[in-house]
């Protein structure tokens, strides 16, 4: 087994040819050949296996933050409703992270709890001031509760941080009657294309991963 191998391999995106070097049976792994081979299996979609590698981190290396969030991750996508706890046990290990809120906001708002998302998003906000995916997320949450005017001043904020506040600045300073709904829903539409090669990189790729191997 060779790590700077496997880790070449994560980073030019091979994630199959990732997973070769890091999948020796005989081999004890290391927590960072533990974690990337990890975030190798979640890059593949495969998330029950990949939960099952953050389980054993968990149990060889103690509790840490990134173990639980990330694990969290994988039962969101398998559906399993224990997915927030570890969200908020990643929050409760690394609460100074803004991150971590930005994790848990973008499940809630997937899973229907957009006040909560609406929430988390504004707290990652303050600890993790100027973050354009944060903020642009936080604009698309309220404006699906109806708060047209602070959707509108996040969006533009995070363009503005984005370097594309040229391309949209066009669509906030049309006449907001009676055509505001039409526009604001250009601006979503927009901004969603503009943002989707680092939305969530999130999953944050699938959302930013601010503490990552992968960075």
């Amino acid at each position: 087994m060779n790590f700077n191998e496997a880790l070449a391999a994560f980073q030019a995106q091979n994630y199959p040819l990732a997973l070769d070097h890091l999948s020796s049976d005989s081999a004890v792994l290391t927590e960072n050949e533990i974690r990337l081979k990890a975030e190798v299996l979640q890059k593949l979609k495969r998330y029950e296996d990949a939960m099952n590698v953050w389980n054993v981190a968990i149990a060889n290396f103690g509790e840490q933050a990134d173990f639980y969030a990330d694990r969290g991750v994988c039962k969101f996508h398998l559906r399993f409703k224990s997915s927030m706890d570890d969200l908020n046990k990643a929050i409760e290990l690394d609460s100074d992270n803004g991150y971590r809120y930005a994790c848990r906001a973008y499940v809630k708002d997937k899973i229907g709890d957009t006040e909560g998302a609406i929430a988390d998003y504004t707290k990652a906000n303050e600890l993790d001031p100027g973050n354009d995916i944060t903020l642009n997320n936080l604009g698309l949450a309220e404006e699906k509760l109806g708060h047209t005017q602070r959707a509108r001043a996040n969006f533009k904020q995070a363009d503005s941080i984005a370097g594309i506040a040229h391309i949209t600045d066009k669509y906030f300073k049309e006449s907001p009657e009676p055509v505001v709904q039409q526009k604001t829903t250009m601006v979503t539409e927009l901004r969603k294309i503009l943002s989707s090669k680092t939305e969530f990189k999130a999953f944050w790729s699938d959302a930013l991963k601010i503490m990552r191997i992968k960075k």
